[in-house]
């Protein structure tokens, strides 16, 4: 006896087992709202990131920030200090700024204690302090040390008023005065007054110029840069093999300088013969 069937049970038949295979091999909601059909590759990357995530990167590390000098926590005792030298390059102005407006460590009413040297007990004399404004003294190391060398001593030379400071007080003020006038400590006190007022560091020591000697400087030092600037911002060199007066090319510097020369009576007159190759930057009127 043969089954009743009709058309539509047939597809409605049909529509379930699709319906339960569809079931068992599709993935979850969230995989199957990003799937695109078409783009199987795209769609396995997918699922495998979704089955398999990755480990999140690591935050990058950044830079510490960079130190904030407090001027009142700098250890005023030498004995204490850090060697102006550890700090990084740009900031041991600021450091050298901050202990010149701490000023040199004299402790004038400390009680310096007495050693032992020989056969006889000595001591450090506060008196030294008051005649020599370089001078410090370290209580913690019971030694004396070198204002300007602990800020702008520079080269080989004995470190004994900067390291360890000097402590022999049998010998006196001797060992003083024999560092006050050392080439070491004069070019340490030369770049301590530079620094403080930069005006004595480099023209204005010379007492002999006159205003127009100094405008003409400026003259000078204003146009070479000025073809300094030029030949660095397009990359081209500065001299050549032959920059005497009777080559024909003496190099993009020169040859610049006497473009400039052509057309500006000024830079003619005091910066041509001044340029380097033919002397050191200065003008006419000072050579004297």
């Amino acid at each position: 006896m043969k089954r009743n069937r009709d058309i539509t049970s047939l597809f409605q038949k049909h529509a379930a087992k699709k319906a339960a295979a569809a079931a068992v091999s599709s993935p979850p909601p969230a995989i199957a709202a990003t799937m695109v059909e078409g783009e199987p590759q795209e769609q396995e990357a997918i699922i495998e990131e979704i089955e398999n995530p990755r480990p999140s990167s690591p935050p990058p590390v950044l830079p510490p920030p960079p130190p904030v000098y407090d001027i009142n926590r700098l250890p005023h005792d030498l004995g204490e200090r850090l060697p102006i030298q550890s700090y990084s390059v740009n900031n041991q102005d600021a450091i050298r700024r901050a202990y010149i407006l701490k000023c040199p460590f004299k402790p004038y009413a400390h009680k310096f204690p007495k050693r032992k040297i020989r056969k006889r007990y000595h001591s450090f004399n506060f008196v030294w302090l008051y005649n020599h404004d370089w001078l410090e003294y370290s209580i913690k190391k019971d030694s004396t040390f070198c204002f300007v060398c602990y800020l702008f001593k520079k080269g080989n030379g004995a470190d004994t008023f900067i390291a360890n400071g000097w402590r022999n007080w049998n010998i006196g003020e001797k060992a003083l005065i024999k560092h006050e006038v050392s080439e070491s400590r004069k070019a340490a006190q030369e770049r301590y007054i530079g620094f403080i007022n930069p005006k004595v560091a480099i023209d204005y020591n010379i007492d002999k110029w006159s205003d127009g000697d100094l405008r003409l400087y400026k003259i000078t030092l204003t146009y070479s840069f000025r073809c300094l600037k030029f030949l660095l911002h397009q990359r081209l060199a500065f001299r050549g093999h032959d920059e005497s007066e009777g080559s024909s090319n003496r190099r993009d510097f020169i040859e610049l300088l006497k473009f400039l020369a052509a057309n500006s009576e000024e830079v003619n007159k005091y910066v041509l013969k001044n340029a380097p190759g033919n002397c050191t930057l200065t003008s006419p009127d000072i050579q004297k």
